[in-house]
Formats: structure tokens, C-alpha cells, sequence
């Protein structure tokens, strides 16, 4: 018995359809799965296509009304609820997600992705314990999807802060794929977060080699170029990322740092300018600006620019310290203001609940500059019994005497 024409005309249009779709062009295929629908409007695959097709062209919101068309038209379909479940969670929809999963898992338990689909949604809606378990069981279940989600729970116990973990599922994807860029990322993170700067630097470089546009791990390394006093290293990861990435405004701290330890204040103020001006409800930009200016003897204006963090963050201990730095020790006496200084140095010993070595010294110089000497002097020795045995002692010790001599700290240039 031959077909029936509109549903011939229907699968012709399907095949076009997906013929476009792998073709690149959504557009016609957009145009081929509607006529069909016309013809068909029951047919759950061609809306799942049709879903396909919105997405490629980023209309996320036509491509879940026809994933929730798919499902309605053939409720016994797994794919169309891990279709679906796949959508919501992009859009961050994680409970109807998670619900899709089970729904998916209930008449499909061979779909092992989608444990770690809801593993992935069960992380993101912050119950980690049952994403754990997803993750596991679809770890053991599917050995060939295993290192992608042995990646994803590598994030997980980053986020939890359980670095040996995370270490180890990076690591266990490593064994078996040495340049496998995100493992080797993750790995340098972990390593980052616990002070190994060298092997972090190793591990970022390792995913650049094997991923060059790798933006974050460019900036791990960034940072950890820094740390390690490899200051023009950290400039060049800035320059690369910055020229890729221009809106990351971290890049504009890092490599500003790195400038400023250079001696280029200028390509350091450059830099915190831009951070400024791209994330003006930050603190970090204004303080590090703030900095730069105090090293050009710009003293009224780094007080602008601390007052300006302080609105951002009124219970910054260490924007109070700077502010107080510069009111208790900038050669200009113009901008010099020992109460104020007081006042901040003490709100910031309050909010560190008195444990900060450098905040108790802003506080015996901020009572030094009013002329309070014996409480200078209290307060500096507290601040040395508080000091680690490093070199910062012995500057500590060189101001201590000036307070005994009745002299308060100024800074270079006065």
C-alpha cells in the first residue's frame, strides 16, 4: 500500500531538514522541520530536530518549547527527556533537570551520561553529596566516558576544597591521556591552592602547550609567574590573554602588579585604570591604584581611591590599614591626618580581631603622627610579639625606636 502523501512530503522535509542541520545551515533547516511539522504536527523527532536546529542559532527559548513537544507527543521516548534535561540544565534549571534525568533513567537505566548529567546538576544546585554518588556510579558504569566525568567531579572537590581528591581524578585522567588540557589545568589549580607555584606553573604551561587558547589556565599561570617573581613572564601570559580576552579584569590586575614591580608605574596605572573602568563596583582595582599612586607621591589622590574601595566594602580591614598608612606617614602634610589614620587602623585591628602584625602597626603609627608615643610604643611591640621571624622584624624594631625617641614614622621623601 503506498504511503500517505503528506506524510511522505513530511519525511522528505525531515531529510532535508537533517541533510541542512549537518550542513551547517540551521536556517534552512529550521524552515524544513517546520513545513514538516505542518504536515505532521505529531511527530515527536522531527520537534527534537527542529530543537536541534533553534539551538544552533541560539533561540534557546523556541528550542525548549519544542523539546516540551517532543515529550508530550511520546512520553515513553528517553531521549526526549534527556533532550530536554540536557536544555534545562544549560539554562540552569537544575531541579526540572534532575527530574527529566530520573524520568530518562526510569526507562532507560542503560543511559550512564545521564547519572552524570545529574550528578552535574545535583553539583550545581549545591547538594554535593548526591552528585558525588551519580558521579561515581557513572565512573564505574562507563569506563569510556569515565575521564570526563572524572573531570567534573575533579571541579567538585575543588569547590569542596578537598585537594586530594581532585588531584587524584585529574591525575587518574592524566595516566591514560598525558596532555589532556582540562586534568592538567585542574591539576596546576590544586597545586596553585597549595603553595607547589612551581608545579603550578609546569601544569599551566603543559594545557597551554596543548591548548594555547586556554584563557584560564594563561592566567593561573599569570599569577603564578608572579608570585615567583617571574614578573616580565607574567606580563607576557597578561598580554596574550588580555589581547584574546580583553574583558578579563583580573588580567589587568595581574600584569598591573607585575608592571608595578617592574618600575613601570605608568603600565601599572594603565592597567588599574582599565580594571577600574571595566569593574567599577569592585575594591581590588581602587586599592591597587591606590598603591600607584602613593609610589608617584600622588598621596591625596590614593586617598580617593582607598575612600573609593571602603564604599565598595565597608568592612575591609585591609582598605582601613592602607587608608590609615597614608594618613599616618605620607610626606605631605597637607594630606597627613593622624585622628583619621587612628580611627582606621583601629577599625581594622577590630575587624581582624587584633591578630595582624601590619594592621598593629599602622596603629602604633597612626599614634605616633598624634603624639601618643607611649601607646606607639604598645601598641609596636605587640605588633613584633605578633611577627613571624622574617624580615619585616627588623623594619618593625627600626620603627619601635623611633617612638621611643619621640619621632613618628614618615615615609621615603619628606
Amino acid at each position: 500500500m503506498p504511503r500517505n502523501r503528506a506524510a511522505e512530503d513530511a519525511h522528505d522535509l525531515l531529510t532535508r531538514g537533517r541533510n541542512a542541520l549537518a550542513a551547517g545551515d540551521a536556517r534552512e533547516a529550521v524552515e524544513c522541520f517546520s513545513r514538516a511539522i505542518r504536515l505532521r504536527p505529531n511527530a515527536p523527532d522531527v520537534y527534537r530536530f527542529r530543537a536541534t536546529a533553534y539551538l544552533e542559532m541560539g533561540d534557546r527559548v523556541r528550542a525548549l518549547n519544542d523539546l516540551d513537544q517532543a515529550v508530550r507527543f511520546n512520553p515513553g521516548d528517553a531521549g526526549g527527556y534527556a533532550d530536554r534535561a540536557a536544555e534545562l540544565y544549560a539554562q540552569h534549571q537544575y531541579d526540572q533537570a534532575v527530574a527529566d534525568c530520573d524520568r530518562a533513567l526510569k526507562l532507560d537505566p542503560a543511559r550512564v551520561d545521564l547519572l552524570a548529567l545529574r550528578g552535574r546538576c545535583h553539583a550545581d544546585r549545591g547538594d554535593s553529596g548526591a552528585a558525588l554518588t551519580d558521579l561515581a556510579a557513572a565512573i564505574v558504569a562507563d569506563p569510556v566516558g569515565a575521564p570526563a566525568y572524572r573531570l567534573v567531579r575533579a571541579r567538585l572537590f575543588l569547590d569542596l576544597e578537598d585537594h586530594v581528591a581532585a588531584s587524584a581524578d585529574a591525575s587518574a585522567v592524566l595516566a591514560n591521556d598525558p596532555t589532556n588540557a582540562e586534568a592538567l589545568f585542574l591539576r596546576g589549580t590544586v597545586r596553585q591552592m597549595s603553595s607547589d607555584l612551581a608545579g603550578a606553573a609546569d601544569d599551566f604551561g603543559a594545557a597551554l602547550a596543548a591548548r594555547p587558547e586556554h584563557p584560564f589556565a594563561r592566567l593561573g599561570r599569570a599569577v603564578c609567574r608572579r608570585a615567583l617573581t617571574d614578573y616580565a613572564g607574567a606580563v607576557a601570559d597578561c598580554d596574550a590573554l588580555l589581547a584574546a580576552m580583553p574583558g578579563v579584569v583580573k588580567g589587568y590586575e595581574v600584569r598591573g602588579t607585575a608592571k608595578r614591580a617592574l618600575g613601570d608605574l605608568d603600565g601599572a596605572l594603565a592597567d588599574f585604570d582599565e580594571a577600574v573602568t571595566r569593574a567599577p563596583s569592585a575594591v581590588l582595582p581602587f586599592a591597587l591604584r591606590a598603591g600607584v599612586h602613593y609610589a608617584r607621591r600622588k598621596y591625596a589622590l590614593a586617598v580617593r581611591d582607598h575612600m573609593e574601595a571602603l564604599k565598595r566594602d565597608p568592612r575591609s580591614a585591609p582598605t582601613f590599614n592602607q587608608l590609615a598608612w597614608v594618613w599616618a606617614t605620607c610626606p605631605d602634610p597637607d594630606v597627613r591626618n593622624g585622628g583619621r589614620a587612628k580611627e582606621c587602623a583601629t577599625r581594622a585591628c577590630e575587624l581582624s580581631e587584633w591578630t595582624e602584625p601590619g594592621f598593629i602597626d599602622t596603629l602604633a603609627a597612626a599614634c605616633a603622627e598624634c603624639g601618643d608615643f607611649d601607646d606607639a610604643v604598645k601598641w609596636q611591640e605587640k605588633a613584633i610579639d605578633l611577627l613571624p621571624d622574617d624580615e619585616r622584624r627588623a623594619d618593625y624594631r627600626t620603627r619601635l625606636e623611633l617612638y621611643e625617641r619621640g619621632a613618628p614614622t614618615r615615609a621615603a621623601g619628606e
